[in-house]
């Protein structure tokens, strides 16, 4: 039977900056993430953490292989000064940078710049940005664009890479708004998944075309159920007051907030692996997958099985974490 093929990134620690020496924590995981065949870290963007530029160089200058998966929002950075970046990263590790374009979900951030676009609006300045990003890694000629967000004559930003160094633009979101975002400029749709019945229905393309599909989702496996459902339950407990933040955000913009807050809001567990526990007491949100190593290698396979071929981590930092993970990871590889 031939090996699963499929990639797997984890996320960077995204510490506030006055939260201790971020050094030694993202130092410590880009160098555990490539013992154990991790393909790259992921990088936020939110207005509390790091700056993921920096985080990426940290990972870079850290690492041997890993690629950096930069958060890329377009109102904080200018398409211009994004391609100098990735070029200048380029040049200096010899290494691909690739990027998850976001547009923003945190309303409070939204509000603290004064954003006055709706949430398709920013679907579609996320497409002009991609556009004008695309023109300045790929040629050195003059770029001239009069688009609704962006106006440009004759810019030269010097930044040109090959084909293969060109990176990836992963476009996050589930609603119709991002998937039209990213069959038209994305080279990954990534989402939380709805439990996998549901997610076939919802985000596969019936046809297959369109961007490669990816998932953002927690493992937590141990040999048996009832040991992975002790640790899950013990790190995620809920209350009062997250159930009914779990309620309000049936009502959030953003549209992959409101289909896990509905389902989190009718149970926390689907098909006995797929589990909404962490979302329930606002410890993150994404799905995690809870129970024996065989199962939990059983339910992710079959995401895999619809055309899933890029895994995002979330809850992937101690040496634990990794050792739990790589047995799931390498039971669904190994097709067993």
């Amino acid at each position: 039977m031939p090996r699963r093929q499929f990639e797997v990134f984890g996320t960077a620690p995204a510490p506030h900056p006055r939260e201790g020496d971020p050094l030694p924590l993202i130092t410590k995981l880009a160098r555990r993430a490539e013992e154990y065949g991790v393909d790259g870290l992921l990088a936020f963007y939110n207005h509390k953490s790091l700056d993921p530029w920096a985080v990426a160089s940290a990972i870079l200058l850290h690492s041997k292989a890993l690629t950096p998966i930069v958060a890329l929002q377009p109102y904080a950075l200018a398409p211009f000064t994004a391609a100098k970046l990735i070029h200048s990263l380029n040049r200096l590790h010899g290494r691909r940078i690739d990027v998850n374009l976001i547009t923003g979900a945190a309303k409070e951030e939204l509000d603290q710049i004064d954003e006055t676009l709706d949430h398709d609006q920013r679907y579609e300045r996320a497409i002009e940005y991609a556009t004008v990003l695309r023109h300045l890694l790929s040629s050195d000629e003059p770029l001239v664009h009069q688009g609704r967000h962006y106006r440009y004559r004759r810019l030269r930003t010097h930044s040109r890479l090959e084909p293969e160094e060109q990176p990836r633009i992963f476009v996050a979101g589930s609603s119709p708004a991002s998937r039209r975002a990213a069959e038209q400029i994305g080279d990954i749709a990534i989402t939380h998944p709805e439990p996998v019945d549901a997610f076939a229905e919802t985000f596969i393309a019936p046809s297959g075309s369109g961007p490669k599909t990816g998932i953002r989702i927690g493992l937590v496996a141990r040999p048996t159920d009832d040991e992975a459902w002790e640790v899950a339950r013990a790190l995620h407990p809920s209350d009062r007051l997250t159930e009914r933040k779990t309620l309000m955000r049936k009502r959030s913009e953003s549209d992959w907030s409101r289909r896990l807050a509905d389902l989190a809001s009718r149970g926390e567990t689907y098909d006995d692996v797929y589990w909404t526990g962490a979302y329930r007491a606002d410890k993150g949100s994404m799905p995690l997958l809870v129970g024996s190593y065989r199962e939990v290698a059983r339910y992710l396979d079959r995401y895999l099985a619809l055309g899933v071929d890029t895994i995002l981590l979330g809850r992937l930092f101690t040496e634990e974490d990794f050792r739990h993970s790589s047995i799931v990871l390498d039971a669904v590889r190994a097709g067993t």
